[in-house]
C-alpha cells in the first residue's frame, strides 16, 4: 500500500460523473501526490455508501456507484501533519465549494476580473441607500450605522464615536469640523456610486497582468466611504487565497486611534475644501517568472550618487519616486492595529488604500506603482509612538511641489544567514530593479531607506547595497537613502 505522512486519509467528494471516473482520478492524484511528497501512507480508509470495491495499485478505491441510490461519495481527511483539506483537493484539481459561494453548483470557479460594486445589485443598493439616508442626530449614530452594516458579516459592534470624542485621546481631532463637513460629504459621495461609476468598470490588478487603473479623486473617496461604512464587502472581489482586507470600518471596531483619526481627517478636509482635482493611477508591473530582462553578471554600470539622510522622512523628500516598504498584500495591516512604515504611509495618504480593493498579492517578480496619492495628515512617531498631528495642507497650496509616485515593493523576510543566499539576494535585487525602472520615460530620483529591516529583520547593509545596485542599473540619477535615525544603519554614511 502506498504510504503518506498522514495517519488517516478519508476523502469526501461529490460524484456526478460516469462510472469509473472517480477511481481513475483519485488513483492518479494520489500517485502524483505520493511522488511529489516522497512520503509514505500508513493507513487509508475510504467510506462509500453503495457501490463496489476493487484493489487498484495497492489502494482500495470505489469503481462504480449506484446512481439511482447514491448522489455523493463523502471523503474526510484527518491528518496528523499540517495537511489541509482545501490544499489537497486543489492540488488534485477537484472542484471544492466554498461556504460563502452561491448556492447553485454551477457557479464558475474563476474569479471575475473586475470589482463588483454594490450599486450593481438593485436589491442590495436599495438597502444601502435606505441605511445611508437615515438622518444622523449625533456622532454616536455613526456607531449604529457601522454596526448595522457589520451585522450581516462580522457581527461586530462599534462604540468608537460614543467613547472616543469625549476622551483625552480624542482631544487632538476636530470633531466639530468632521461632523459639520466630513460626515455630510462621506454619506453624499457614497450615494453617488451609481453615477460615479456608470461608465466605468474597475479591472482588478491581478498577478502577472501588468494592468493599469485610473480613478478620479472623487471615485477614490466614494470607495473609501463605502469601506468606512462597511457597505462594500468581500462579494466585490473573489480572488482565491486572499481575504477581503478593504474594510476601513475595522479601524473603528478596533479603535486603532492614530490611523482612525487620519482616515476621518481625510473626509473632514474633502468636506471642508472640496475634492482636489486630478486622479490616482495604479499600475501593476512585472517581468516573466525567473526571467528578468536584465543581467547582473558582467555589467559595468557607473554607480549612481547616493545621499544618506540621517534625519527626515521619505514622504517629505522632493524626489519624484518614494518607496513603500510593502507587505506582499499591499497595505499590510493599515486598516487594523499595525503602525509600521507602510501602514503609516497608507494612513496619511488614504487614496493608497484603494489598492487594497483592486490588487491581488504581489509575486516575486511584481511591484505596484501608484501615482497621484496626496498626503492629508501630519504625524509623529512610529509603531507604538505613532500619533496623529493634524492637517497636512500641502495639497491646497497653489504651485506646490509635484505629488510623488509611490512604488510598493515587498522584501523577503530576513532569517539570519539565509538572507545572504544567492537566490534570495537576486530576488530582492530584481524586485528593486523593477521598482526603480522608468517605464520607458527615464528613471527618476528615488527616496528610500531601510527596506525590510524592521519587522522583516533584514540586514541594513545588504538592503542598502541591493537598492544601490538596482538604482544604478536602472539609471537613477540620485538615490536618497533615509536611515530614519536607526543606529544599525549609521555606518552607511561612509559607503
Amino acid at each position: 500500500m502506498m504510504e503518506l505522512e498522514c495517519n488517516v486519509l478519508v476523502a469526501w467528494c461529490v460524484w456526478g460523473g460516469g462510472e469509473g471516473r472517480l477511481c481513475v482520478r483519485w488513483r492518479a492524484a494520489l500517485q502524483a501526490y505520493t511522488v511529489r511528497r516522497n512520503t509514505r501512507m500508513r493507513c487509508m480508509s475510504v467510506y462509500v455508501v453503495g457501490g463496489k470495491w476493487r484493489q487498484a495499485g495497492g489502494v482500495v478505491l470505489c469503481v462504480s456507484l449506484l446512481r439511482t441510490i447514491v448522489s455523493e461519495v463523502i471523503v474526510f481527511i484527518a491528518c496528523t501533519s499540517s495537511l489541509k483539506l482545501c490544499l489537497l483537493l486543489r492540488s488534485f484539481d477537484i472542484p471544492m465549494a466554498s461556504p460563502t459561494s452561491a448556492p447553485h453548483a454551477t457557479a464558475p470557479l474563476t474569479s471575475p476580473s473586475r470589482l463588483i460594486l454594490p450599486c450593481e445589485s438593485p436589491q442590495e443598493w436599495s438597502l444601502i441607500t435606505a441605511a445611508l439616508q437615515r438622518p444622523l442626530q449625533s456622532l454616536s449614530d455613526l456607531d449604529a450605522l457601522l454596526t448595522h452594516f457589520a451585522s450581516a458579516s462580522t457581527g461586530q459592534i462599534c462604540r468608537f464615536f460614543a467613547a472616543i470624542p469625549p476622551s483625552p485621546e480624542g482631544s487632538k481631532f476636530d470633531w466639530d469640523a468632521f461632523w459639520s463637513h466630513g460626515v455630510p460629504f462621506m454619506t453624499a459621495v457614497a450615494l453617488e456610486m451609481p453615477s460615479l461609476f456608470a461608465a466605468a468598470d474597475l479591472p482588478l490588478l491581478l498577478q502577472y497582468e501588468n494592468g493599469h487603473v485610473e480613478l478620479s479623486r472623487r471615485q477614490c473617496a466614494c470607495l473609501l466611504a463605502h469601506s468606512f461604512f462597511g457597505s462594500i464587502t468581500e462579494s466585490a472581489r473573489r480572488v482565491r487565497k486572499e481575504k477581503w482586507a478593504f474594510r476601513a470600518a475595522q479601524l473603528f471596531f478596533l479603535e486603532a486611534l492614530p490611523s482612525a483619526f487620519c482616515f476621518l481627517n481625510y473626509f473632514k478636509l474633502l468636506g471642508t475644501y472640496a475634492c482636489p482635482p486630478g486622479a490616482v493611477s495604479l499600475r501593476r508591473l512585472s517581468f516573466p517568472r525567473k526571467c528578468p530582462p536584465w543581467k547582473w553578471e558582467g555589467q559595468d554600470h557607473v554607480m549612481c550618487p547616493v545621499k544618506i539622510m540621517a534625519d527626515g522622512r521619505i514622504e517629505d523628500s522632493s524626489a519624484p519616486l518614494h518607496v513603500d516598504f510593502a507587505n506582499k498584500f499591499v497595505g499590510g495591516g493599515c486598516l487594523e492595529n499595525d503602525f509600521n512604515m507602510e501602514e503609516i504611509l497608507f494612513a496619511v495618504k488614504p487614496e493608497l488604500i484603494v489598492a487594497m480593493a483592486l490588487c491581488s498579492y504581489l509575486q516575486d517578480e511584481e511591484v505596484l506603482r501608484i501615482s497621484g496619492a496626496i498626503q492629508y495628515s501630519r504625524y509623529t512617531g512610529y509603531a507604538s509612538t505613532f500619533q496623529f498631528e493634524g492637517d497636512c495642507d500641502l495639497y491646497r497650496q497653489e504651485g506646490g511641489r509635484l505629488i510623488p509616485d509611490v512604488v510598493a515593493m515587498d522584501a523577503l523576510q530576513g532569517c539570519a544567514k539565509i538572507q545572504f543566499g544567492e537566490g534570495l539576494i537576486r530576488r530582492d535585487l530584481d524586485k528593486a530593479r523593477l521598482a526603480f525602472d522608468g517605464e520607458g520615460r527615464g528613471a527618476c530620483a528615488v527616496a528610500t531607506g531601510n527596506w525590510g529591516c524592521g519587522a522583516f529583520g533584514n540586514d541594513h547593509t545588504l538592503k542598502f547595497l541591493q537598492q544601490w545596485l538596482a538604482s544604478s542599473s536602472a539609471g537613477v540619477p540620485l538615490l536618497e537613502y533615509h536611515t530614519c535615525g536607526d543606529k544599525r544603519a549609521a555606518g552607511l554614511g561612509g559607503a
